[in-house]
């Protein structure tokens, strides 16, 4: 299964794309709040460093950022603009863009912020440093949302993720030569379905979020 069927099933699953936006941008709260408190406050340049199907990307555009989505996959780029302008129109300014996360070639701290979510866990150590050199070096700052150990193996949603412990990703960043300025946990999950999660019980939240600067 590639990514583009995931999206789509996950699109399927939420009944259609406006309950699948909705829900990517409530439980995308302190992610959103990151990136406009480090993104100028609607003046700035962002670019997301594989942005899948772009709501985060879109959605920032709709406040007045230029924003540049990268993916390497053709189908999942083609979504993303189809969501963009769907949902979104003509607000803001962005563009989705057919680029390898290791192969980001703009100009020094030509964005004020490069962000990514569910992206680095899927490569190798050395992979993940080379990329974050990449986006501190194109960037002011990057802002990287991982999942935690609170998953099994058996969730992973792709079947390559690797659910680190925060320690070693803190560890990867400064070998990246980043500096973390923030950290903050966030949920995807209703209160019916955390209660449900019983077992996991004094594991991490889901997902967490670095907010880095060289």
């Amino acid at each position: 299964m590639t990514w583009y069927d995931i999206y789509l099933n996950e699109i399927k699953l939420k009944k259609n794309a406006k309950n699948y936006i909705e829900d990517k941008v409530k439980h995308k709260q302190i992610f959103i709040k990151m990136l406009k408190k480090y993104g100028d406050m609607g003046n700035g340049k962002l670019i997301e460093a594989g942005c899948g199907t772009g709501i985060i990307s879109s959605y920032m555009a709709s406040f007045g950022y230029s924003v540049v989505g990268v993916d390497i996959d053709e189908n999942i780029l083609e979504l993303s603009s189809n969501l963009a302008q769907e949902y979104f129109g003509k607000k803001g300014k962005i563009s989705f863009i057919k680029k390898s996360i290791f192969n980001l070639k703009y100009k020094y701290k030509e964005f004020d912020v490069c962000f990514s979510n569910g992206v680095l866990e899927h490569f190798e150590d050395s992979d993940i440093i080379n990329s974050l050199k990449q986006q501190l070096y194109i960037s002011k700052y990057v802002i990287v949302g991982i999942p935690t150990q609170f998953f099994n193996q058996d969730e992973a949603l792709y079947g390559d993720e690797r659910f680190l412990p925060l320690k070693h990703w803190r560890k990867l960043i400064k070998k990246s030569g980043g500096k973390i300025i923030e950290e903050h946990s966030f949920h995807y999950m209703s209160l019916f379905e955390k209660i449900m999660a019983f077992n996991k019980v004094g594991r991490p939240k889901p997902f967490r979020l670095f907010v880095i600067e060289s």
